[in-house]
């Protein structure tokens, strides 16, 4: 995790950000929460009191939107950099993420269709709201009030103003003395370029342990659970076809992540050649199911073909790619 691993990166790869919103459609209320506070003979600042003011779960419908495109497309897709989250219910904010440059049209292919498929949503709130409203009366009752919603269309603009998705590009600060272009002292121009090295190469550390102990995390589990499937008690060691559709897609991502972020590190090569193989020897889910001795045989040759896919990631790896500990 040199300089020139440090430098080489912002040729490779881009800092990208998705800043996702919606309103949660929970209010707090005040009058509900002291009458209740009345009726229990309690005080009223230990209590909460709050309402779906359009009838329903606004905001677990759009969070299930957001938990889908982050789990299933930006997430897979991109890496931890400077990654923190505002999520209190109401915003949903990310910090950067580190995109590998060979990712980019398909990570941007699906934030397009994403971001149609929340449109189309959002649209659908605001074409429901009227309707959501009238039966807002019946369902809250007494706790219906109007001063909750939009009347007019300033309140339904900044309404809508609450629902974001956007998509941000950064570039990777590059390093050395020509990049740095401050008036200052050569001495503090050094100590930057050594903070930038240094915050570069602990990303790329994290990276890279990340990264390993997922991939090997995935594959032991996997590998245990078809040493221990009886076809007599499916439900000792089954396994789910998402199991193994899930390690495909991280051993489809590992090529990117070697190569533009972490230098083309050969035993991460070796690990996903092998991967590959074993991967492809696999006709069909169900086959690893089968029954006889033929599928008890194959599902020995593929758990002992991903242990030993894994096994130079083991055993002291981190410590080679570090010069250290893996908590160095």
């Amino acid at each position: 995790m040199d300089k020139k691993l440090s430098t080489t990166l912002s040729e490779n790869a881009t800092l990208v950000r998705v800043v996702l919103g919606h309103p949660s459609g929970i209010k707090s209320d005040k009058s509900l929460k002291n009458d209740l506070a009345e009726d229990l003979e309690s005080n009223a600042d230990l209590l909460s009191v709050s309402k779906h003011i359009f009838g329903r779960n606004v905001n677990k419908e759009f969070r299930s939107i957001i938990n889908g495109f982050r789990n299933d497309f930006y997430y897979p897709l991109t890496l931890p950099w400077s990654d923190s989250s505002d999520d209190n219910g109401v915003k949903v904010g990310s910090g950067w993420r580190l995109l590998p440059n060979s990712n980019y049209d398909k990570l941007i292919a699906e934030i397009n269709s994403a971001k149609l498929v929340w449109d189309r949503e959002v649209e659908g709130f605001f074409k429901q709201l009227p309707i959501d409203i009238a039966n807002a009366k019946d369902r809250l009752g007494d706790a219906f009030n109007e001063a909750d919603y939009p009347t007019d269309d300033w309140d339904l603009q900044k309404l809508r103003d609450k629902f974001i998705f956007q998509f941000e590009t950064n570039v990777l600060p590059s390093v050395g003395n020509k990049d740095i272009r401050l008036n200052v002292s050569d001495e503090l121009r050094q100590r930057l370029e050594r903070d930038a090295v240094n915050r570069a190469s602990t990303n790329i550390k994290n990276i890279l342990v990340s990264t390993v102990d997922a991939l090997v995390s995935q594959v032991d589990h996997l590998a245990e659970k078809l040493k221990a499937y009886d076809p007599e008690n499916k439900q000792k060691g089954f396994f789910n076809n998402s199991s193994i559709e899930k390690l495909r897609q991280a051993v489809e991502m590992l090529p990117s992540v070697n190569s533009d972020i972490l230098g083309n590190d050969q035993a991460i090569s070796d690990a996903h050649q092998q991967l590959v193989s074993v991967l492809a020897s696999i006709n069909s889910v169900e086959s690893l199911r089968d029954d006889t001795e033929l599928g008890e045989s194959k599902r020995k040759q593929v758990a002992e073909g991903l242990e030993q896919s894994v096994g130079g990631l083991k055993g002291g790896f981190l410590e080679r790619a570090f010069g250290g500990k893996k908590n160095d």
